[in-house]
């Protein structure tokens, strides 16, 4: 009996493998070559799949195959599942040895070229082993990545105001933030720079949409209509380059503007006001899974940088 459950759950999970792969490609021939099966075995496994949800999935075309709606509701859950059981399997095995395994990490891209670079070094020199992917996101797409089970914990900027409940933000630093600008601005150099000025001017941000929302609002709180032009890259070295090259200000935490990467290249601006919270950070991570001893050391690691910050 222990046997056939076994055997049952295996083939659940090879059917739910071989839709997502079907959705993922829009054809089971390609599904089929991927997988190096029949395109008649796909077929049957996703039929299977349908008599057993009792829901049609996907929709027969010339072309391919298009996801139904309830083929849509069910990719994500699908996804969740098949990447759970992967991580599950990789964080055993790996867990016999903190010297060997596979950890996945999202760094919040402020943070990749000025401060994380040290620690992420230092980590792969001590453990030459344990593979490595890193992900340079901002927040909320890292919380989005970590409830789907893709990363193993973030080191991230948090997002005022949101919060996954399915999630642990473990508040680590806050980071003061200026207004910085090429030192060929007009207004470097100037004392007691008004905020109205600031609003003249045009800006380059990093971060996701959620800092373009707080940007504006700094504005707008004041009566006063926030920039006429706004760039915005998640890249900061690109974002060093647009703000020398095109005469915009930005605002970055100090410790980013004044590190390894853009120290001498920006200069900060002596403004009243700085057109963005002091944010919250620190490390993200679902409470519920297994954590490896390489996992865990890269998070000791990370707090230990957090208390130099």
């Amino acid at each position: 009996m222990t046997w056939s459950i076994c055997e049952k759950m295996t083939m659940e999970m090879q059917h739910l493998h071989h839709f997502i792969v079907t959705a993922r490609l829009g054809s089971v021939g390609k599904a089929a070559d991927e997988l190096n099966l029949t395109q008649s075995g796909i077929s049957r496994s996703i039929r299977t799949l349908e008599d057993y949800l009792g829901l049609p999935l996907f929709r027969r075309e010339a072309r391919g195959v298009t996801l139904t709606e309830f083929g849509e509701q069910l990719l994500p859950r699908a996804q969740g599942i098949w990447n759970a059981r992967a991580r599950t399997l990789n964080e055993m095995m790996a867990y016999k040895s903190l010297r060997s395994g596979h950890v996945e990490i999202g760094i919040h891209n402020v943070f990749a070229y000025a401060l994380a670079t040290d620690t992420l070094a230092d980590f792969a020199a001590a453990y030459p082993n344990v593979d490595m992917t890193v992900v340079t996101r901002s927040d909320p797409e890292l919380s989005r990545r970590l409830v789907k089970e893709e990363l193993d914990f973030g080191f991230t900027l948090f997002v005022p105001g949101f919060r996954d409940p399915r999630l642990v933000y473990e508040t680590l630093f806050v980071l003061t933030c200026g207004t910085y600008a090429a030192p060929d601005h007009r207004l470097a150099g100037r004392k007691g720079v008004r905020t109205d000025e600031l609003a003249e001017c045009e800006w380059g941000l990093a971060g996701s949409t959620a800092l373009r929302s707080t940007f504006t609002a700094f504005f707008t709180d004041r009566g006063m209509l926030p920039p006429a032009r706004v760039v915005q890259s998640s890249s900061i070295a690109l974002l060093a380059e647009l703000v020398s090259r095109n005469q915009l200000l930005t605002v970055l935490p100090h410790a980013v503007a004044q590190g390894p990467l853009l120290g001498g290249r920006l200069v900060r601006i002596d403004a009243s006001e700085t057109p963005a919270s002091d944010p919250e950070g620190g490390l993200v991570y679902r409470p519920d899974i297994i954590r490896t001893p390489a996992v865990t050391m890269l998070m000791t690691m990370f707090r230990e940088l957090a208390r130099r910050i």
